[in-house]
């Protein structure tokens, strides 16, 4: 990103080819090898890796285990220790399949698809109108955002950059493949506005912890999560029209499925905190049959309404100490 325009830079840097970056190169050299691959032994890879992977990943586990039973506290214990498998086994799928998306067609990754919901887009389509798609973090956000560029829609987005430029450098081109329009996190929401008001959609994250001060504290499933109440801003803002979607991988059928909600009506009201609730309620919506898509390894609830330590510190500190 430069400094006078917002836009990712997608050019290819001299110290990408930097020693430090080769063995980023080759992970994703396998992944384009991976690309050619039959889906269903992919999956059969990934599914027989995620038991281990469960071993290894104290922290992340820890956080997923977290966040599964403050969502979902009547869970038994083997359940959430089902949903927490299913959703690495998920996860896995997805990465390995990650280098479709560079090197496949359009045609072969439309037809990865299968679409619910299609007539909500289509009616808002219809319309002219500006539409804000509200994905939450499922394994395969990027699948879905790709797939809706695919198909000629206009759209930008703001991800957070990566630590290891290279691979921050490959996914965002991915993104851009099909003229989709990629800000990073720092170049702040004005830029997206004007981009909305220019005619096209925008493909909107809405379920992380951004802390304390800039949010709201609303509840997402059954627990307070500091949420920020950026949405119903935005469409006061844009006149943009809100659909929530999710997007999936069917790890039965060995494809994507794409899940699009109605646009949310009436959006905004007058009450800022109703309409922020109004999303997370949406949110759970979207994962009501698929809890195993979400990344629960994040830090959904880190900010707690009572204490300014992170919930999940403590816990954290613990298996450092082990």
């Amino acid at each position: 990103m430069s400094g006078s325009d917002p836009v990712y830079d997608l050019e290819f840097k001299r110290h990408y080819l930097h020693p430090r970056y080769w063995p980023t190169w080759l992970a994703i050299g396998a992944l384009w090898l991976l690309a050619w691959l039959p889906a269903r032994a992919r999956d059969a890879v990934a599914g027989a890796l995620a038991p281990l992977l469960v071993r290894l990943a104290k922290k992340q586990c820890y956080i997923a285990r977290t966040n599964i039973r403050l969502c979902f506290p009547d869970l038994p214990a083997d359940e959430v220790e089902r949903m927490l498998l299913n959703s690495i086994r998920a996860g896995l799928m997805t990465f390995m399949g990650y280098g479709e998306w560079t090197a496949r067609s359009r045609d072969y990754l439309q037809g990865r698809f299968v679409v619910q919901g299609q007539e909500h887009l289509d009616a808002c389509l219809a319309n002219d109108e500006k539409i804000i798609f509200m994905i939450p973090h499922s394994w395969a956000i990027d699948a879905g955002g790709l797939y809706l560029t695919s198909l000629g829609l206009p759209m930008c987005t703001m991800m957070h950059s990566a630590k290891n430029q290279v691979f921050d450098w490959f996914i965002n081109r991915q993104r851009a493949r099909f003229n989709g329009i990629v800000y990073e996190r720092d170049a702040g929401i004005k830029a997206v506005i004007k981009t909305i008001k220019s005619g096209k959609h925008f493909f909107y994250l809405p379920d992380q912890d951004h802390g304390r001060e800039a949010s709201l504290f609303v509840p997402f499933f059954a627990e307070l999560k500091a949420t920020l109440p950026a949405l119903p801003k935005l469409v006061k803002l844009t006149g943009a029209k809100v659909i929530p979607v999710l997007s999936v991988y069917n790890m039965e059928q060995h494809r994507y499925e794409l899940i699009l909600r109605p646009a949310m009506a009436p959006y905004p009201t007058a009450d800022i905190t109703a309409d922020t609730r109004a999303m997370n309620a949406e949110i759970e919506a979207l994962l009501g049959e698929w809890p195993e898509q979400y990344m629960w390894f994040l830090k959904y609830f880190q900010t707690q309404v009572n204490s300014d330590e992170g919930r999940y510190e403590a816990g954290i500190r613990e298996i450092r100490k082990q």
